[in-house]
């Protein structure tokens, strides 16, 4: 049997990030777990999570002196991964196998410059056993399961060195994990870069509850939904919230949803089962926005949606955060301004404004780069820098701190408020007590969130 080490690389080694430790990488954990169950001796270092320099994790390597260490690769975390790769190329021959989203949408010719000895495009789970065994080189490409209730529970053992629920470096939630219930997306957003390739797959209801039960048994009280969108399948949730009530379990769940599926019987299920904020992707209220965007065969109906989810994220007391997105092409400083103010009037809890980024694998950037405005090796690329908007980046941040502006003034109000409502206590304890105790921290988070998001400062290549 062999000694296998997962790393799950940071945004940056130079600067933290706000949101670090919310949740734990399950895909690391999916992987780790099916190795430790056929017998190998498996650790994972969340390098984020733990808030370790590059030092501290060669020297976990060299302590653990591994023969393969697998890392997981972001489009955001490229540049760690290489350093990451280099450094531990210098203290081991352990074989270095790396997969991610971005390892499933980056051109075959950039993968060389990354130092590994194989590449995974797609999802792991069915062949890393055989990949630890035979350590094949190049890319590898295996074949995706379908049946995702076959794969086995994460092991959270494998982590319970490191505290979860940490927003903005305050411990909001005592303790937290996350759960996948879902594979793979349905949309087909293009400004998004998840491998289109990928279908998507269902976990039972029945499967999750079970995955549910063992980590009520942990002692977890809060549960990040990890799917790109928890409301992917809504009769599947529904399903869910009623054998949850049957078994008498509830968590506070945290996740991303969409705003065009709004009905009764969705959210007061979501609300029954503990759902207590979610994250929607609203980027604009321009339906030629929202067309380009390609977020529903239906833009000219995409207000209303957003309207109709408020207002059951209203009734049912979910914390709504609206997140944006500034600069597209026909998108005028007057639509985004009215965007803002639109949510602002109609319950948003709070909003979260991003400049447009092309990242290499969406739809956007490989039409920007057919037109010649992306260079080959421009992973990450602001509008502005494209010149794909008529605004500079300058005139788009300054939307994003009118937002982050509205969440200090007023939505950090409207979210005590829903969390009292629902008698959310041991949130509000936490938050309070982390608040009073970090409050010199705050100050620094403050700065922080103008730029925080899907447009924070980041380029790679």
């Amino acid at each position: 049997m062999s000694s296998v080490l997962f790393i799950y690389p940071p945004i940056s080694f130079s600067e933290k990030s706000a949101l670090s430790a919310y949740s734990p990488p399950l895909g690391a954990l999916y992987l780790a777990t099916i190795l430790k169950n056929d017998g190998h001796e498996v650790h994972v270092i969340d390098v984020e999570a733990e808030r370790l320099s590059l030092k501290q994790v060669i020297e976990r390597v060299k302590s653990i002196d591994p023969e393969v260490v697998g890392l997981t690769c972001l489009t955001y975390t490229l540049d760690p991964c290489k350093t990451i790769i280099k450094e531990v190329r210098g203290v081991t021959d352990a074989y270095i196998v790396v997969g991610g989203p971005h390892i499933a949408v980056a051109p075959r010719e950039s993968l060389e410059k990354l130092g590994a000895d194989a590449y995974v495009v797609g999802e792991a789970e069915s062949i890393m056993e055989k990949i630890v065994k035979e350590k094949p080189r190049g890319v590898i490409n295996p074949k995706e399961i379908q049946n995702v209730n076959t794969i086995p529970f994460p092991d959270r053992s494998l982590i319970k060195h490191v505290k979860y629920g940490v927003f903005y470096g305050m411990n909001i939630r005592e303790n937290m994990t996350g759960i996948l219930t879902t594979r793979g997306c349905r949309y087909g957003c293009t400004y998004c870069n998840r491998p289109k390739k990928l279908g998507f797959r269902i976990r039972s209801p029945k499967n999750i509850l079970q995955e549910l039960k063992e980590i009520d048994r942990m002692g977890m009280e809060s549960v990040w939904l990890a799917d790109d969108n928890f409301t992917n399948n809504p009769k599947n949730v529904i399903k869910l919230a009623r054998l949850m009530k049957r078994e008498k379990l509830k968590f506070d769940f945290f996740g991303q949803a969409r705003v065009d599926t709004p009905s009764e019987a969705l959210y007061k299920s979501m609300k029954d089962m503990g759902v207590t904020a979610l994250s929607y992707g609203v980027e604009s209220l321009k339906p030629e926005v929202i067309r380009w965007y390609n977020k529903t065969r239906y833009p000219e109906k995409w207000p209303a949606y957003v309207k109709k989810t408020l207002n059951l994220c209203d009734k049912y007391g979910i914390i709504f955060l609206g997140s944006l997105i500034f600069g597209a092409p026909m998108e005028t400083k007057e639509d985004m301004e009215y965007t803002i103010e639109f949510l602002e009037k109609n319950g948003a809890d709070l909003i979260n404004g991003n400049v447009l980024l092309y990242i290499v694998g969406s739809a956007i950037w490989y039409s920007a780069r057919k037109a010649g405005k992306i260079k080959a090796d421009q992973f990450i690329v602001p509008a502005p820098e494209a010149g794909l908007t008529p605004y500079s980046y300058e005139e788009l941040k300054e939307l994003c701190i009118r937002c982050t502006d509205f969440c200090k003034r007023e939505g950090w109000k409207r979210v005590f408020r829903k969390l009292l409502k629902n008698r959310k206590l041991g949130i509000i304890y936490w938050g309070a007590r982390e608040l009073i105790g970090h409050y010199s921290h705050m100050r620094k988070v403050r700065r922080e969130l103008y730029g925080y998001g899907y447009g924070k400062e980041c380029v790679a290549g």
